[in-house]
């Protein structure tokens, strides 16, 4: 798809309200005439989100993301712009215009990606399909118990012992070699000529929330290291951003109220064949924060489901810190020792798998249970090592009442003074686990560096059309030193504006390609309410003035000075002459 129409934009905008589209996702509580939330983007404990329903637009002040709410979907969801404007439409019921021919389609790499992605699931899916019962990867299935319906439906497959078949099945298909590349489906040999990643395996394709193909995890069918390969990072897959089995368990997690985390492709599999469709997997990664804020979009309630080695390993245990501080209620269950749930559901079916989960135990308490397991709880050196362990996890949760009771617990449990335990607790640092950060910088602070005078100006224009025309008569967009105030200030000058209102929202998509959105939403958002509109722009448009003719003195200066040291005498009386007529002219 090519460009999409400003009109279509508009209609798609004016159908649909920021404040309902945003708090789909995140709770938002009212705040004046704007909405107020902590920033899904970075950490925060002070909301510092703000989102205009009068304007149509959110920023951050926190970490200065912001912009209308195309672009809101686009770094929410993770998605390109394209896809932002398609989901919104299909929300609002805008029919988009059709593809005319291959020039108007939409070649980002990113689009291209998750085409070649979808036709190499379907060559894997298809191969495995055409194979006899008797070969080993159909026995490797049947051994697993896994039904035809539901390898369908998680559409596995297989890729076979030859070296170039998915190479030269998708240059048959007219895709490039470097497309191919970029896709993590090949790699580069030494002899410079190009293989396929996976062979001889079972193929386990990797989705979005959205069901897009994103990539692959490959399974050997014996005991050969390593056993899984998975695709690398790509432009379309990051994996320590998204959960495998999200888009079939989305549904379900909703309705339940609360998602089971476990760890491998198969794990879900089974599960998701046995009745538990709640269930997804962190992609053989420790769990980050990205993973978690996906899951919080359907749930606030998780289960870590554990094999027995991994239950006892308290660094897993504080890798879900992270949940508390996401304000997430995580509990743990543990399987038989020797069994993943893959396993553990072919043995002992259903029943048994869900008496467990219903058994699972809070955080705090699994925690605690480990540590009084571990040491001598009636020594005090014993107790103080426990108490600081505990208070790390503690020290995560966002809610005053439930640190308060898990104090309290504490205390009494040990047979502690409380009070020294809230003691103990001030003296702890909130060294949180860093956020990985965006490519966009989220979770460090965009700088945004404009003069107020510049800034106040900007922000009067967006909302007052005669403001536009006042500053258009005293100054040109060049008299503007930001570059960004500047094109803002080029785009206002040479719109026609027929009512005393611009819509910044539908503003922010003409402006686009030479104006961030989080400018115009920094500028907009700001919750300062300015009276004498006219009076505040002439001082700003007199401050302006002023700075540039200072500016321009001082250069001057400057190149007389140059000119003088120099001796060139032509030079210097023209720059003396330029000097004296700017002073006579005043402002």
């Amino acid at each position: 798809m090519g460009k999409i129409p400003e009109n279509i934009l508009n209609e798609i905008q004016d159908k649909c309200d920021i404040v309902e589209v945003i708090s789909s996702y995140i709770p938002l509580k009212p705040s004046g005439r704007n909405f107020k939330a902590c920033c899904p983007f970075h950490h925060e404990k002070t909301p510092s989100f703000v989102v205009s329903p009068d304007k149509q637009i959110y920023h951050c002040f926190g970490c200065n993301s912001g912009g209308n709410v195309f672009n809101f979907l686009k770094e929410y969801e993770k998605i390109d712009f394209i896809d932002a404007v398609k989901m919104l439409a299909e929300k609002t019921g805008v029919k988009l215009p059709e593809s005319r021919s291959h020039s108007d389609q939409d070649d980002s790499l990113v689009s291209t990606l998750y085409s070649v992605n979808d036709i190499a699931a379907n060559y894997y899916s298809n191969l495995l399909e055409k194979l006899g019962s008797s070969l080993e990867p159909k026995r490797y299935i049947a051994k697993r118990g896994l039904d035809g319906a539901i390898i369908k439906k998680f559409r596995v497959g297989y890729a076979d012992s030859s070296w170039k078949a998915l190479l030269d099945y998708l240059l048959g298909r007219g895709v490039k070699q470097d497309i191919i590349l970029k896709a993590g489906l090949i790699i580069k040999g030494k002899d410079n000529s190009y293989y396929d990643l996976f062979r001889n395996r079972v193929i386990f394709p990797i989705f979005d929330a959205r069901d897009k193909v994103i990539g692959f995890g490959a399974r050997v069918m014996d005991e050969t290291l390593p056993k899984y390969i998975n695709s690398p990072e790509t432009a379309v897959y990051k994996k320590g951003q998204h959960l495998y089995g999200l888009n079939f368990a989305k549904t379900h997690i909703k309705e339940r109220n609360f998602a089971i985390i476990t760890e491998g492709y198969l794990d879900v599999i089974t599960c998701h064949q046995y009745g538990f469709s709640n269930i997804v997997a962190s992609l053989g990664t420790a769990l980050t924060t990205e993973q978690i804020r996906l899951l919080k979009r359907y749930t606030h309630n998780v289960v870590m489901l554990y094999d027995a080695d991994q239950a006892g390993e308290m660094a897993s245990l504080r890798g879900l810190d992270l949940f508390l501080e996401e304000d997430m209620n995580v509990k743990i269950a543990t399987l038989e020792k020797g069994h993943d749930p893959d396993s553990f559901l072919r043995k002992f079916g259903k029943e048994k798998f869900d008496e467990i989960i219903k058994k699972s135990k809070s955080l705090f308490t699994y925690k605690l249970n480990i540590l009084q397991g571990r040491s001598n709880n009636r020594e005090p050196e014993s107790k103080a090592e426990t108490i600081k362990e505990m208070l790390s996890t503690i020290n995560r949760v966002r809610n005053a009442i439930i640190k308060a009771e898990y104090i309290k617990l504490l205390a009494q449990e040990l047979s502690v003074r409380e009070d020294a335990v809230w003691e103990e607790l001030k003296k702890i640092k909130k060294d949180r686990v860093p956020h990985r950060t965006e490519s966009i910088g989220h979770g460090t602070k965009k700088l945004i560096e404009i003069s107020p005078a510049e800034k106040i100006l900007a922000k009067l224009m967006l909302e007052d059309v005669n403001i536009v025309r006042i500053v258009r008569d005293e100054l040109k967009p060049s008299d503007f030193r930001n570059q960004d105030i500047r094109n803002i200030a080029e785009a206002l000058f040479s719109i026609n504006i027929e009512d005393g209102l611009i819509d910044v929202s539908k503003l922010i998509n003409s402006i686009e390609d030479k104006v961030p959105q989080n400018i115009i939403s920094f500028i907009v958002n700001e919750e300062v309410e300015i009276r004498d509109k006219e009076k505040n722009a002439c001082d700003c448009i007199m401050t302006i003035k002023k700075e540039n003719r200072s500016i321009l003195l001082k250069d001057i200066q400057n190149r007389l000075y140059a000119a003088q040291k120099s001796g060139y005498e032509e030079e210097e009386k023209r720059l003396v002459e330029e000097f004296n007529q700017l002073i006579k002219r005043g402002l």
